[in-house]
């Protein structure tokens, strides 16, 4: 009995310590779930973290792609247009038009804040066009060397903002103080062999662009082409304009200018007819290279001292025709006089030995449309009055003056004008034309002596 009781306290000892065991193994095993539940927990959250940040970092890739594809795009549309744009300016015939053209370009391309197109002229440069928001107007000079423009003209080196950070360890030479530009993003000489044309300023821009030094040295190089060739062409045209010895417009050219101005139409237009007194004295006494020399220097005379809308020729030989638009009788009158008492204040190389000791012109002058509707008319009346100014005793300007019937004293002039309605064609005469210039004038058929 005794052991059949300790059997069962037995038995009931264990099964409690089982019961104990089991409680303490779920409850030991529910913590470790817990644990392995609360590490998922903590993985998907760190999962879901990397997952946001692949998806930002996706976008902002994405992004970044879809910017480059439009710079790409955009690069490819300008690299489309640059052989229209070589194209356009290369059938520019006038410089002064392409740095506008290069502008409107630039801006395109580049969009920058403001962009500066400057010309070297004589030892500086200026600035002939000016696109956008820019400190600088049209006319702004600089010095070449000085500041980012002049140093980029004199060492014909294209700069870009980035060369001059401190880091950048390129074009050290040039001084922040000597910077004297506003923010720029880059600056492209314009050269042809060892020669400056001028400097291209791009202001900041608003967008980014790739390659951009290499696409502003590539304008650069279009505009060099297209300001060379407007050069050559100028040049050209102006050779075929001008009198070779003199370098005053040739007779061909004069004439036909001169008749396009009648055709404008202005208030009037006056014609200085002139020549060199006792010119083939001159060449007899001192031989003809000196001649030709006289006919040079009085030449650039006329062009200092004659206005830019007048049109200055030599006419034929030693004779010159000045044309000035919107001037009356009078007004004409006196700037011939003036170029009439200039020539003779002038010092010309032997001038003393000439009769008058000094080189003069005698000149006659016409008015349109007082003195001829037509320019062979007025050539005709400017040439009757330079054979006046001779017979008065020559270095002097005589208007054209129409005969006036019925005044007392005029019996002699009526009577020169019944000859010239009576014989008309004996008396006409022109001017001649001698060795400069291959078209003929008029020829002398009056029998008059020569007005040398």
């Amino acid at each position: 009995m005794r052991a059949l009781s300790f059997s069962l306290e037995w038995i009931g000892s264990l099964t409690v310590a089982a019961a104990l065991a089991g409680t303490v193994g779920y409850r030991l095993a529910g913590r470790s779930r817990d644990a392995r539940l609360r590490k998922l927990q903590q993985g998907l959250r760190r999962t879901e973290q990397l997952a946001q940040q692949l998806r930002r970092s996706t976008d902002a890739l994405n992004a970044r792609i879809g910017e480059i594809e439009k710079r790409c795009g955009r690069l490819q549309h300008t690299l489309i247009e640059i052989p229209d744009v070589a194209q356009q300016l290369s059938a520019t015939r006038k410089a002064r038009e392409i740095p506008e053209n290069v502008l409107e370009f630039v801006q395109k391309v580049f969009q920058p804040l403001y962009s500066v197109f400057y010309r070297a002229s004589r030892g500086a440069l200026v600035a002939v066009a000016v696109h956008g928001k820019s400190e600088f107007a049209v006319g702004h000079r600089t010095r070449m060397g000085e500041g980012v423009v002049g140093w980029s003209a004199l060492r014909q080196l294209s700069v870009s903002s980035d060369d001059l950070r401190p880091d950048a360890g390129t074009h050290a030479t040039i001084a922040p103080a000597e910077v004297s530009e506003q923010a720029f993003s880059q600056c492209v000489p314009v050269t042809s062999e060892s020669r400056t044309l001028g400097v291209i300023l791009i202001g900041p821009c608003e967008r980014t662009m790739p390659h951009r030094s290499e696409l502003a040295r590539t304008i650069a190089l279009i505009t060099s082409v297209a300001l060379t060739r407007a050069e050559v062409l100028k040049e050209q045209s102006r050779l075929a304009e001008t009198d070779g010895l003199t370098g005053l417009l040739n007779r061909t050219h004069l004439l036909k200018r001169a008749k396009a101005l009648l055709r404008a139409s202005p208030s009037s237009v006056a014609f200085f007819l002139f020549d060199i007194d006792h010119f083939k004295q001159y060449n007899d006494t001192n031989g003809h290279l000196p001649g030709d020399e006289l006919l040079k220097s009085l030449s650039a005379l006329l062009r200092e001292n004659t206005r830019e809308e007048e049109l200055v020729g030599r006419y034929g030989g030693e004779e010159f025709l000045i044309v000035m638009p919107n001037a009356d009788r009078e007004q004409a009158l006196r700037a011939s006089e003036r170029i009439r008492a200039l020539i003779a204040a002038t010092p010309f190389a032997h001038g003393e030995k000439q009769p008058g000791g000094c080189v003069s012109v005698s000149g006659g002058l016409s008015v349109w449309p007082i003195d001829g509707d037509d320019l062979e008319t007025l050539l005709k009346r400017a040439d009757e009055a330079l054979y006046a100014a001779k017979r008065a005793g020559r270095n002097r300007v005589c208007p054209h003056a129409k005969p006036e019937l019925g005044r007392e004293g005029d019996t002699g002039r009526v009577a020169q004008a019944v000859a010239q309605a009576l014989f008309g064609d004996e008396s006409e005469h022109g001017l001649g034309s001698e060795a400069g210039d291959a078209t003929p004038g008029l020829a002398h058929r009056s029998g008059k002596p020569p007005r040398d």
